[in-house]
């Protein structure tokens, strides 16, 4: 009886033991939430993936990956940084869409980690510039992106026009394009980013760099400038070009309309060609070239800038595992992760000669050279704005595209929106 005794108590003791071990093991384990805004196929498989090669090369790190949707991601992620749900890391858009957070405390400085082992210098500069507040990194771009337009080579042959050389030439062109019957120019304005794009650019192009820099800036903005309702009047010019209600449709659905043909040309962002190359027929994809928004002729702002910024990810300055949340970021957006991105998505990351010509489709390595290859990039308009300057900002866009406002009356608006936030600084 005592051997069986002595037996049964080894046993438990080892049992004990084992489940402290194992105990210790899980605790040591960390699990960090990381949430982007792909939830459609084959992003979202690509993430999944990525947090899976992640943690095999870290097995002490469990990455619960989490998706919402472009639009609703914007309302959701002012709620949960706020919250113990806050994700480790999170995608953002670079600009005031960040800054708030940033001056809020919620994003978690990287400028040592950026110091350290040459990190910084992996970037493309201008890629990661948009990141830097005050003088510090916060962030990491994940894809480059810029404005173009798209256009149907065969409908500019039929019709006999070229590519413009600058806005009028556009507006002229648009004009030969619906007189033979076709719909210029493809839109979808349901949500009001697409026309943020527009004003965006037409803006950069029409009012002096120095004026629309400060005007960005919550606590200096004013929006006094004519340029701003020249712009405006620009914009106008195009409106009758679009297809009819275009506040009512999608973008998708009015870029299905260019894959067709039922339109001639539509403003793209240059992350959109992959879809190109995906969705479009072939008599589409075998069809197609792109230009920028060409030169306004007397406008006062720069022309040869681009509209457009990278995307990118961020670490919530409340992660309880910092170090782990940053090696996790430092990952998704390198080297490795970025020629994958490039091969299954056609999207091309901020590190430095991640691919090489051939290794893409030819039209993504080019149209990504001219992001690259841009003296600069100009954010868009709806993610450099404050928030409550934009609610304003949006609306009378739309109201300006159905014909129910005036570019004196919205730019009105817009001054009296910014005069109030320049009183909360």
């Amino acid at each position: 009886m005592k051997l069986i005794y002595k037996v049964y108590i080894c046993i438990l003791i080892f049992v004990i033991v084992l489940g402290i071990s194992i105990s210790a093991c899980a605790a040591d384990k960390v699990e960090i939430k990381f949430l982007h805004r792909w939830t459609q196929e084959p992003y979202s498989t690509f993430f999944n993936e990525v947090a899976a090669d992640f943690e095999k090369l870290n097995p002490d790190i469990t990455v619960d990956v989490q998706a919402i949707s472009n639009d609703p991601f914007k309302e959701k992620i002012k709620i949960v940084l706020g919250s113990d749900q806050a994700p480790d890391v999170f995608f953002t858009w670079p600009g005031e869409f960040t800054n708030r957070f940033i001056r809020a405390g919620q994003i978690y400085d990287l400028t040592s980690e950026m110091g350290q082992n040459g990190w910084k210098d992996t970037f493309v500069y201008s890629q990661l510039e948009p990141f830097v507040y005050n003088g510090k990194i916060y962030g990491t771009p994940y894809r480059l992106d810029g404005k173009v337009f798209v256009y149907n080579t065969k409908i500019f042959k039929e019709v006999g026009v070229e590519v413009p050389e600058n806005y009028k030439e556009l507006v002229n062109v648009c004009k030969e394009i619906k007189d033979a019957g076709i719909t210029p120019i493809g839109f979808g304005n349901i949500a009001d980013w697409a026309v943020s794009h527009y004003i965006g650019t037409l803006n950069q192009k029409c009012v002096p760099d120095e004026v629309r820099l400060k005007d960005i800036e919550p606590d200096k903005g004013e929006f006094t400038h004519p340029g701003y309702v020249q712009a405006l009047e620009k914009y106008v010019e195009l409106v009758p070009y679009f297809n009819k209600n275009s506040n009512a449709i999608n973008h998708d659905e009015a870029r299905a309309a260019l894959f067709t043909g039922t339109v001639a040309m539509m403003y793209l962002e240059i992350v959109e060609i992959p879809e190109i190359e995906s969705s479009a027929p072939e008599e589409f994809k075998n069809n197609y070239s792109v230009f920028p928004l060409p030169p306004v002729v007397g406008g006062l702002g720069d022309q040869s800038y681009l509209t457009g910024y990278p995307e990118g990810f961020v670490v919530s300055a409340n992660t309880k595992y910092p170090k782990e949340a940053v090696a996790f970021l430092k990952y998704l957006t390198g080297k490795e992760v970025g020629k994958k991105e490039a091969k299954e998505l056609g999207f091309i990351n901020g590190i430095k000669n991640v691919v090489e010509k051939g290794e893409v489709i030819d039209s993504i390595y080019d149209t990504t050279q001219i992001v690259l290859n841009t003296e600069q990039m100009v954010n868009w308009l709806d993610s450099s704005l404050h928030a409550k300057i934009w609610s304003i900002y949006g609306p009378e866009l739309q109201k300006l595209t159905d014909g129910s406002t005036t570019p004196e009356k919205a730019m009105e608006n817009v001054r009296k929106a910014a005069e109030k936030v320049r009183s909360e600084f």
